[in-house]
């Protein structure tokens, strides 16, 4: 087959290697997609890092249509990028919204790949997802085009998701029907020990209330969210910690969880004949 950088199928080359070389080079980024989902934002996590700490200017703009788009994809890429982001909805109800693009400026030049491409992981990585490079170097009429329209439909056709848009956003969503759409091929499959889904939204706000002055909070989540490792993720920043439950098994189970996550804390339990007090995690049933 011929090599071609400018074409970019998804058969034998995939768009998340050009993805990351751009960031590695770029002043300026700007993004349109369709939607967003989890799987690709955490795919990005070091990269939109990077990009943080070079403190390149990030423009995304998204749609918010038939729920596609996670609010955890959105509350990760604010607990990665905070205010160094601006992200926004597309907001136009009369007008259908499917363009992807990654746009991506340079010192010494400027790229664009316009294809098919949302930010998720099989789309960056191992879908057959077709996208074209276009420079603006040699085709800068072209590029200054997109540019133009990308502005507009930006600033003139958006919302900004800001905390109240995002819980807004968040308290409606609802799990896309099966009609609607297509989960992707790895979708129920993640990475062990790694905030997902609820987790994310609940991490991001506990932060964000201390953040605030706030010392106390409270999570209310249905059965199978995954409270306990919630809780053990909350804890990562924290040197002591008191769990404290009404069961035995509760404590036990909590012990292994914390374990997974806090692998060099020193865990230990004050409960029935355990008195254990030289610990950085203690679990401690309530009647003692």
């Amino acid at each position: 087959m011929v090599h071609n950088d400018k074409c970019i199928t998804g058969y034998n080359k995939h768009l998340y290697k050009f993805i990351k070389e751009s960031i590695q080079k770029a002043k300026k980024v700007d993004i349109i997609v369709s939607f967003l989902m989890e799987s690709g934002v955490r795919l990005l996590e070091e990269d939109l890092k990077e990009m943080v700490r070079r403190d390149i200017p990030v423009r995304i703009l998204t749609g918010n249509y038939l729920n596609i788009t996670q609010p955890s994809a959105l509350y990760l890429i604010r607990t990665i990028m905070g205010d160094k982001v601006d992200l926004r909805f597309y907001n136009d109800k009369s007008r259908s919204f499917h363009a992807k693009a990654y746009m991506f400026e340079y010192e010494d030049g400027a790229d664009i790949f316009i294809g098919s491409s949302n930010i998720s992981r099989s789309a960056l990585t191992d879908g057959i997802e077709w996208n074209y490079r276009l420079t603006r170097d040699g085709q800068e009429e072209d590029f200054n085009y997109y540019k133009m329209t990308f502005e507009d439909l930006f600033y003139n056709n958006s919302i900004i998701v800001d905390e109240m848009e995002l819980e807004k956003y968040a308290k409606t969503w609802k799990k896309p029907k099966v009609n609607n759409y297509i989960p992707e091929k790895n979708e129920k499959v993640t990475e062990l020990f790694q905030p997902r889904g609820a987790q994310i939204e609940a991490l991001y706000n506990l932060n964000k209330t201390r953040l605030d002055g706030i010392d106390k909070g409270l999570v209310v989540a249905a059965t199978g969210v995954g409270k306990t490792y919630l809780a053990a993720f909350d804890s990562i920043e924290f040197k002591r910690i008191l769990f404290v439950a009404h069961r035995e098994e509760i404590l036990n189970q909590a012990y292994d969880t914390f374990s997974n996550i806090r692998r060099n804390s020193k865990l230990g339990f004050f409960m029935n004949k355990h008195r254990n007090t030289d610990c950085d995690i203690l679990f401690e049933k309530v009647q003692t």
